[in-house]
């Protein structure tokens, strides 16, 4: 007996045999089903990484920790290749030259790991080669990580965004970190680095740090890049200015023409306003273990932001310098330093000094017989004083009390230094923008980086 097939039972099961496949391939680790196909590792197979740039990961130090799970190269400077077995390293110095595990190479050798691996460093994941340099007289060495741009992008990029974000305001932090990148590789930090894994509100984590629906939200920018009267614009960013960026003249202090002072769109930032209350006590020890040993602290000295004569702040209202007075002595600390000392949120702060009261008041709930039937607890913001009472004595000078218990109240606003495009701004702009706005994220750079125009370099 002859069986005939079925034309619509065999395309169905096609189907169902394809889409099991799908959804096996869907399994493996790394794969994302994206527009135009299948993509691994987060980047489209039809963008270009573009060209190499150095990223210096441990800089000047005695050793690093390296691990990687096959057998990778050096390549020595003078052309040697050397194989060394997978496993987990201690790379240090050893008489003028860099031992790795039992293996000494020279100094600028290149290390290649196997195609698909990575290299751990200080248990951290990097894609791409590291170099190894000798410093300070052959003591200490710096650790390199040479990888693609966009790859270097995509990292830094994945920190400084949220995936549930419009994608303008992804695209435009992708031009200004890819910008910025651009700018270090001919204006670099080091002779051996373009730009540190470190650099404040530029942090480059490696691998770990990537996030796949961020950098596909900014393929559409990849190769694209700032310029400005023909050269790469340092397009340097921010977290939140508190509602108005800084100009490089204030925080550099040079003028660049595209980095000026401009509206912040930042207000939906957690610390666009902040408040932060530090014990005198505790100031007292901070400032004694960064080397300003001054004893009890008797009072500071700083403006308020609405004073006519504000010497010790710079034009934006942020703190350029305080003074305190202790019983041993007085110190005018830069704005910076002090910030960093209390972890304080940015340097755009006042500060007023406490009594010490609670955080809260527990308050009895009685009937008519007098009887407690319940409590309350009534919250407790304490505003500070406007107007200090030592002000009259000397203008912006605060004389502390010396208690165990003594607070002061910092509020602030904005999170960073303030200067070019803030995270935030570019959120907040995107969110304003027209129905229907095609390339949103080029407004949103004209605003922050004002003259500046987009290249393609790849």
């Amino acid at each position: 007996m002859t069986m005939k097939r079925d034309r619509n039972t065999g395309t169905s099961a096609g189907r169902l045999l394809l889409c099991i496949c799908l959804l096996l391939v869907l399994q493996l680790p790394g794969t994302v089903l994206a527009a135009g196909g299948i993509r691994s590792g987060g980047a489209s197979p039809e963008r270009s990484d573009g060209p190499p740039i150095d990223i210096g990961l441990v800089t000047a130090q005695f050793s690093a920790e390296l691990r990687c799970a096959d057998p990778f190269t050096v390549r020595t400077p003078a052309g040697r290749e050397i194989t060394v077995e997978g496993g987990r390293y201690f790379i240090s110095t050893d008489s003028g030259q860099v031992r790795i595990g039992k293996t000494r190479v020279p100094s600028g050798s290149l290390l290649v790991p196997a195609a698909g691996n990575s290299f751990f460093v200080n248990k951290q994941p990097y894609r791409g080669d590291l170099l190894v340099w000798l410093v300070d007289g052959d003591r200490n060495l710096t650790v390199v990580n040479r990888l693609p741009l966009e790859r270097y992008v995509d990292a830094v990029l994945s920190a400084k965004s949220e995936p549930i974000w419009p994608d303008d305001a992804i695209r435009a932090q992708a031009v200004a970190v890819r910008s910025l990148a651009w700018y270090y590789r001919s204006h670099p930090e080091s002779p051996l680095y373009a730009v540190r894994a470190t650099e404040p509100e530029f942090f480059y984590g490696g691998v770990r740090g990537e996030n796949d629906n961020v950098i596909e939200a900014a393929s559409p920018t990849a190769g694209q890049v700032l310029y400005y009267d023909g050269h790469p614009a340092a397009t340097y960013t921010c977290e939140s200015s508190g509602g108005r960026t800084v100009s490089a003249a204030e925080a550099l202090g040079r003028d660049i023409p595209y980095l000026v002072s401009v509206e912040d769109f930042d207000q939906d930032c957690p610390q666009f306003t902040w408040e932060k209350k530090i014990k005198v006590s505790t100031i007292r020890r901070l400032l004694a273990q960064n080397g300003y040993n001054m004893g009890p602290l008797a009072g500071y000295r700083i403006s308020m932001l609405k004073d006519g004569n504000r010497h010790d702040r710079l034009p934006s209202g942020r703190i350029k310098n305080i003074f305190w007075q202790g019983e041993k002595g007085s110190a005018s600390i830069d704005g910076e330093e002090f910030a960093d000392m209390l972890a304080l949120s940015s340097t755009y702060f006042e500060i007023y000094p406490l009594d010490d009261v609670p955080d809260k008041l527990s308050v009895s709930l009685e009937n008519a017989w007098g009887m407690e039937v319940d409590r309350k607890e009534i919250p407790i913001r304490v505003e500070g004083r406007d107007t200090p009472i030592w002000r009259q004595v000397i203008p912006g000078y605060h004389v502390l009390s010396g208690g165990n218990d003594e607070l002061l109240l910092f509020r602030g606003k904005g999170l960073g230094r303030g200067m070019g495009l803030s995270k935030w701004g570019a959120k907040g702009m995107a969110d304003q923008a027209p129905e229907g706005a095609s390339g949103y994220w080029k407004t949103i750079l004209a605003h922050y980086y004002p003259g500046t125009y987009p290249v393609r370099l790849y």
